[in-house]
């Protein structure tokens, strides 16, 4: 068994493992690392092979806290061939996590965080991260409550299954003339970096720089990985999202909308729109992301309101799991973190 970082991997041999194993995700692609590398930050790409076998794989990125210290953070988790023997399972994943621990010291890693696509009642694979010396954290950077909707159906029961308010607003959208527009062109972010100036105003959420959507847009479109739709009333836009493509799931990443004709149901008619692409693209799940969920989120109750009228069913992860590397850094981070808000 043979572990491999960065030389020697090939963007096809990566994302043919990627596509035929369950736990998908385009936070583990390829082209999710090539976003990153645009960002400037650093990326390892590890791969344990065996026999010319993938046993296991895993995009993981240096990101800053501070003070000279790094966290190497793995959106989703070490995708492991659970068609091989549960020992060549557990021994691929120390021979990565191994080589975690030795690139520490050389690059001032302090803790190594990841956020697996693990259900929260998935005691199993929660005990073997813990074995490894994993610990449970509260700071997270994707959702942990994610809301599903189940696209494989047609289009009849796909509305059929929404709440009725929401199914009204889509047909009132298309009863007013909303039109809408998809491009992977970067130059047309101008139009949703300027309605998320007005979202961010609202005071509703936290916003990347105009320069990361540019580039996230640029890198996967480049893959037919992701798109920019636009929906416009009589030449105005008024809401806009992107989405990714990514196997059989579609992801509506950011949003961003106008106060302009809210009674023209614009967001209504983009949200809708993203699910016809998603089919046309084969996909059969639309992840609409976080959703305030057990009272865990009170501040996305709006936006959780607005999607969770497009139906679907909300799935529970286990969150962050973290695996101090630095003891001493690790204590006085995680001694700061509690009076972050």
């Amino acid at each position: 068994m043979k572990l491999i970082v960065n030389q020697g991997l090939n963007e096809k041999n990566w994302d043919n493992f990627l596509a035929e194993h369950p736990n998908s995700n385009i936070l583990q692609s390829w082209a999710w690392g090539e976003f990153q590398k645009a960002l400037g930050n650093t990326i390892w790409r590890f791969s344990v092979i065996d026999n010319n076998q993938t046993m296991a794989q895993l995009l993981a990125i240096k990101l800053s806290i501070g003070f000279k210290k790094y966290i190497i953070y793995a959106p989703r988790d070490i995708l492991i061939n659970k068609l091989t023997p549960a020992h060549h399972q557990h021994e691929a994943i120390k021979l990565i996590i191994q080589e975690i621990k030795e690139l520490a010291p050389k690059h001032n890693l302090i803790l190594f965080r990841t956020e697996p696509s693990i259900l929260k009642n998935d005691s199993t694979s929660i005990s073997i991260y813990k074995g490894l010396g994993f610990r449970v954290s509260q700071k997270t950077m994707q959702p942990a409550d994610n809301l599903l909707i189940d696209i494989s159906k047609p289009d009849i029961d796909i509305l059929n299954n929404m709440k009725p308010k929401a199914r009204y607003n889509v047909k009132l959208a298309a009863k007013n003339q909303v039109s809408v527009k998809i491009s992977t062109k970067t130059e047309d972010l101008k139009i949703f970096n300027q309605l998320n100036k007005e979202t961010i105003r609202r005071g509703q959420f936290k916003s990347h720089t105009s320069s990361y959507y540019i580039k996230q847009l640029d890198t996967l479109s480049q893959v037919n990985a992701m798109e920019l739709i636009i929906a416009y009333w009589q030449d105005t836009p008024l809401s806009a999202l992107l989405i990714t493509f990514y196997g059989k799931t579609a992801t509506y990443l950011h949003g961003a909308s106008s106060w302009l004709h809210k009674d023209k149901m614009a967001s209504h008619a983009v949200q809708w729109s993203a699910i016809i692409r998603a089919k046309e693209k084969k996909c059969t799940i639309y992840d609409l992301g976080g959703v305030n969920h057990n009272d865990k989120h009170p501040e996305w109750e709006g936006i959780t309101r607005f999607k969770t009228g497009f139906g679907g069913k909300v799935v529970e992860y286990i969150g962050a799991l973290e695996l101090p590397l630095d003891t001493t850094w690790f204590k006085l981070y995680k001694f700061i973190n509690l009076f972050k808000k």
